[in-house]
């Protein structure tokens, strides 16, 4: 089990800025979807990398400039790996507080922004501070690919430490569910508050309230001219991660750029 980055299991008092009103969960709250996409679960054309900057600055007007970049990599390792990738960028909204690194009350967590963990993995609780990645992509692509062992699959050399230790415990349980694996199911498991997966879900509901409904979806580009990204491109692995090819990016602007392909061909999941 690990406890949220910010070290205590109130994930919702401490994120939310109303907090009294969250914790009659409003009925916009839908059930969390499952980690993995499938044809009749995708992340929803309203939601871009742009959109998911804005609603993050507009929660977090001082966010560190090195985090400008961080919708796309959720993007790009979100879809490598078929994760819901939105909702991973909502979980880490969680875990981190918009990227503040601090309670409600102004404490500091358990994780500092210098870990580059942005799902409090290894962060166990007792001020145990969780794991350190090099770079914000990295941290992002341990977070996709522990989610990954969460859906239950099988990674062949996960980034994280925990992930390599613990997923054959992580993958026994979820395959117990007999059926695919939510952000639901993350409470009590990824984070010990029972209304995690709720928390998860009510920050996916601010963000449709907010870009998604049919009189707010120009707003982000309205407001927040969208942040200039590098293009990626992909590159063949030596060995396979994951049934389904798990992509590395290589950093390097790609004069004609074009969405990313990833090789499927072994997937025994799809």
């Amino acid at each position: 089990m690990v406890r949220t980055s910010l070290g205590y299991p109130g994930v919702l008092a401490a994120t939310m800025l109303a907090s009294a009103a969250i914790l009659t969960l409003p009925a916009k709250v839908e059930a969390a979807p499952p980690i993995r996409t499938t044809d009749t679960n995708q992340v929803p054309a309203c939601v871009t990398p742009e959109r998911l900057m804005a609603f993050l600055k507009d929660r977090n007007p001082h966010l560190d400039p090195r985090y400008l970049n961080i919708a796309s990599l959720y993007k790009l390792y979100g879809e490598g790996w078929h994760v819901r990738w939105d909702y991973a960028f909502f979980q880490m909204a969680i875990e981190t507080n918009f990227l503040k690194y601090r309670r409600g009350d102004g404490r500091r967590g358990d994780v500092s922004a210098s870990q580059n963990n942005f799902a409090g993995i290894g962060a166990t609780g007792h001020g145990a501070p969780g794991e350190r990645f090099p770079d914000v992509a990295t941290g992002v692509h341990a977070q996709i690919q522990h989610l990954v062992a969460y859906s239950g699959e099988h990674l062949a050399q996960p980034i994280a430490r925990r992930t390599r230790n613990n997923q054959d415990d992580i993958i026994k349980s979820s395959h117990r569910l007999g059926r695919p694996v939510t952000f639901g199911d993350l409470a009590r498991r990824w984070a010990a508050d029972r209304n995690y997966g709720k928390s998860i879900d009510f920050i996916a509901g601010e963000f449709r309230d907010r870009y998604c409904s049919a009189t707010n979806t120009q707003s982000a580009e309205q407001i927040t001219p969208p942040v200039p990204q590098p293009a990626y491109r992909w590159r063949e692995l030596t060995w396979q991660p994951s049934g389904l090819g798990g992509p590395l990016p290589e950093a390097v602007p790609d004069p004609k750029p074009a969405p990313p392909e990833v090789d499927v061909s072994s997937s025994a999941t799809r």
